[in-house]
């Protein structure tokens, strides 16, 4: 019985996994920036976060990063399924590809 409510709600929840992936994203970001620590104490920058420029950028950054999680989940798919066949470059080159937009970001 247990088994089947888990199974039931484990679907359920992986119909809204892009949605899901999204909030967490934006969730983290936006609270990575809310605060630093330093020999004080936590410092809260509420009034910087609560501009719309930064909640813009925290979607934006949400955003680009869920898509192009979509986008590689396709890839992987369609390698797969051998409707196409991707080969190691272009993993390398979407590797490449993530750590320049973490650097992007990061700066």
């Amino acid at each position: 019985m247990a088994k089947n409510i888990i199974t039931k709600t484990l679907k359920a929840i992986y119909q809204y996994k892009m949605a899901l992936l999204f909030v967490v994203l934006w969730a983290h970001v936006s609270l990575l920036n809310l605060f630093f620590v330093n020999y004080s104490g936590p410092v809260f920058l509420w009034e910087q976060n609560a501009q719309l420029i930064t909640i813009q950028t925290h979607f934006l950054i949400a955003l680009i990063t869920t898509l192009f999680f979509l986008m590689v989940s396709k890839c992987r798919e369609f390698n797969r399924n051998k409707k196409v066949k991707i080969s190691d470059k272009i993993w390398l080159l979407c590797s490449i590809l993530l750590i320049a937009s973490i650097t992007f970001v990061l700066i």
